[in-house]
């Protein structure tokens, strides 16, 4: 296990590129032996995360998404039972309101590139409304921003479904502006 996460430390564009370039699906195989050796019951955040991450460098967005709605959750759920707590304070250093506020943009990137942009926009609300009531700045203005431009031209078109259209190099774009 110990080298595994020395790998990843080492270079973590392997995983979290979010692209399926050759020199990360050349590790994937090795990541998912190691998810299922130390994150299978799927009841840690880190490891929620993780796998996620894996599905989206397989291209499996379903799975992606389910995951990091997973991580989300579990984050929500470290909050609500820390607070009033003498664990509270290290569970909100270990994951605060920029932390869930990023983990809910990379959703919304998911969201988009599965082609369900209403969802997407939907979760950079959140994400927003997040950010506002805790006074922390909203990192996914940008991709907010660029969603609604782009559900404003689909009707414009006439086109009732939300299709991506962006290429490789628009995802790594949006990806780079919601960490």
């Amino acid at each position: 296990m110990g080298r595994d996460r020395v790998l990843v430390s080492q270079d973590p564009s392997l995983v979290l590129s979010g692209s399926r370039s050759p020199k990360a699906l050349r590790f994937c195989e090795r990541i998912r032996v190691l998810l299922e050796r130390v994150a299978s019951h799927h009841e840690a955040i880190f490891g929620e995360e993780c796998w996620s991450l894996y599905y989206e460098v397989k291209g499996d967005l379903s799975n992606a998404i389910k995951y990091r709605e997973s991580e989300i959750k579990l984050i929500k759920r470290l909050w609500e039972i820390s607070l009033g707590t003498p664990g509270e304070e290290i569970a909100f250093e270990q994951y605060d309101v920029s932390d869930l506020s990023d983990r809910l943009d990379l959703l919304a990137i998911l969201y988009h590139d599965a082609s369900e942009l209403d969802k997407a926009i939907s979760v950079l609300r959140e994400s927003e409304s997040l950010c506002r009531s805790h006074g922390v700045r909203f990192d996914g203005k940008d991709l907010l921003r660029d969603y609604l431009a782009e559900k404003k031209r689909i009707h414009a078109n006439g086109d009732g479904r939300a299709r991506v259209r962006a290429g490789s190099r628009a995802l790594a774009s949006n990806r780079a502006r919601a960490r």
